[in-house]
C-alpha cells in the first residue's frame, strides 16, 4: 500500500462532507483508518535547538519506557485498525531496545505501512538489516542543516559525520531490501533555509526516496526562538523550484508547502478529520484520556462514545460549525 497516495487523495478532496462520509464508511465496514504515532520511550539523545528537548523544564520530569509486554495489547487495541504505524514522534525511538519487537507486532497485525523516525545518530547497520528483514517500510531521518556547522549548531550533541555514516548504512541496506524507503525531513528557519540550494551537492550520493521541507514550529520554550519567515518568503519559490526540479530528475517525492501563504497560516480544512484518525501513544499517553486501553479496544470505544453518530452529524454540518476541528497541521503538497 502506498500511504503517500492516500495523503494525496486527502489533499485533493476539498469537501469536508465527502471526507466524513468516507471515514464513516471506514468505521462501518471495519476498514483501516488510523495513523498511529508511537513514542516507545520518553527520551532523546540530542538537544536540538528547535525542539522541546532543549527546554530543561520539559525534560526534567519526562520519563517512561513502554513495557515490551504491552506491545501485543497495543496491537489488539489500535493496530488492527491502523493504516500506518510511525515509531518515533518527537522523541528518539532508537533509545528503545525492542524496536524490532514493535515492527514484528505491527506486521503480525498486518499494518500496511510501518515507519521509524530518528535523528540517525544511534543507527547501526546490523539493526537496520534486522528491522528491514522484519518488514520496516520506511525510515525517516531528521535534519536541521545541510552543512556541518549549521547541523551541529541546531542539533546539539549530534555528530554530523556519524549522521552521514548512517545515511551510508541506509543506502547499503536498501540495496538488499529495495522496498525500504528513505525519507529526509528538513526543518527550516530563517538561518538554515538558504542552505537547501546545496542539498543535493551534499546528500546526492545517498538513496533518498522522499524529501520533506518543514517550516519551524513553535514547540514552547525552546532554545531557538526565531519563528519569523521574513527572510524565507522572498526566496521560497526560487529555492523550492530548484529542489523540485532536482527531485523530479532523481525520482524523489517532494513534500512541501505549495505556497508562502501556507508558511504563515497553517490551519486547513484538510485537517478536519485529524482528531478521528491521528492516534498518539507514549509511555505516559494513550490517545483519548477516557479510552481504557487495557480493558477495551478502540472499536469498543467507538461504540461506547457513539462516534459513528458524531461522524454522521459532521457530514451534514457546515464547515463553519466544524472550525473547532481544524488543527495547525500544514497542508503539504506531495509531488
Amino acid at each position: 500500500m502506498n500511504y503517500y497516495s492516500l495523503l494525496k487523495v486527502n489533499r485533493l478532496i476539498r469537501n469536508h462532507r465527502i471526507k466524513f462520509l468516507g471515514l464513516f464508511l471506514f468505521y462501518k465496514l471495519k476498514k483501516r483508518y488510523l495513523a498511529v504515532h508511537f513514542d516507545p520511550v520518553n527520551a532523546c539523545n540530542l538537544r536540538c535547538r528547535m525542539c522541546y528537548f532543549s527546554d530543561d523544564n520539559f525534560t526534567k520530569n519526562l520519563k517512561g519506557i513502554f513495557d515490551k509486554k504491552d506491545l501485543p495489547r497495543l496491537g489488539e487495541v489500535v493496530l488492527k485498525q491502523a493504516l500506518k504505524l510511525q515509531i518515533g514522534c518527537g522523541k528518539e525511538p532508537t533509545l528503545y531496545k525492542d524496536i524490532g519487537e514493535i515492527i514484528k507486532v505491527a506486521k503480525d497485525f498486518k499494518v500496511p505501512h510501518v515507519s521509524l523516525t530518528t535523528n540517525a545518530n544511534l543507527l547501526t547497520k546490523d539493526n537496520l538489516l534486522r528491522w528491514a528483514e522484519l518488514g520496516l517500510d520506511e525510515i525517516i531521518v531528521s535534519l536541521h542543516g545541510v552543512y556541518e556547522d549549521t547541523y551541529n549548531d541546531f542539533m546539539q550533541k549530534a555528530d554530523y559525520k556519524r549522521f552521514l555514516q548512517s545515511l551510508s548504512y541506509i543506502t547499503e541496506v536498501k540495496k538488499i531490501y529495495p522496498d525500504l524507503s528513505l525519507r529526509i525531513n528538513y526543518t527550516f528557519n530563517e538561518d538554515n533555509f538558504n542552505e537547501l540550494k546545496d542539498f543535493f551537492k551534499v546528500f546526492g550520493a545517498f538513496d533518498i526516496n522522499k524529501l520533506q521541507l518543514r517550516p519551524i514550529n513553535n514547540l514552547g520554550n525552546t532554545s531557538y526562538q526565531n519563528f519569523k519567515m521574513d527572510k524565507v518568503i522572498p526566496v521560497y519559490d526560487e529555492i523550492l523550484s530548484l529542489i523540485s526540479k532536482e527531485c523530479k530528475k532523481r525520482n524523489i517525492t517532494l513534500i512541501a508547502a505549495a505556497s508562502t501563504d501556507s508558511l504563515v497560516s497553517k490551519k486547513n480544512k484538510a485537517s478536519l478529520v485529524h482528531n478521528y484518525t491521528y492516534c498518539y501513544i507514549s509511555p505516559t499517553d494513550f490517545w483519548h484520556e477516557d479510552l481504557d486501553w487495557r480493558n477495551e479496544t478502540y472499536n469498543d470505544y467507538v461504540k461506547r462514545k457513539k462516534i459513528t453518530s458524531e461522524l454522521l452529524r459532521n457530514i451534514f454540518s457546515s464547515s463553519k460549525k466544524l472550525e473547532h476541528l481544524q488543527t495547525e497541521n500544514l497542508n503539504y503538497k506531495i509531488d
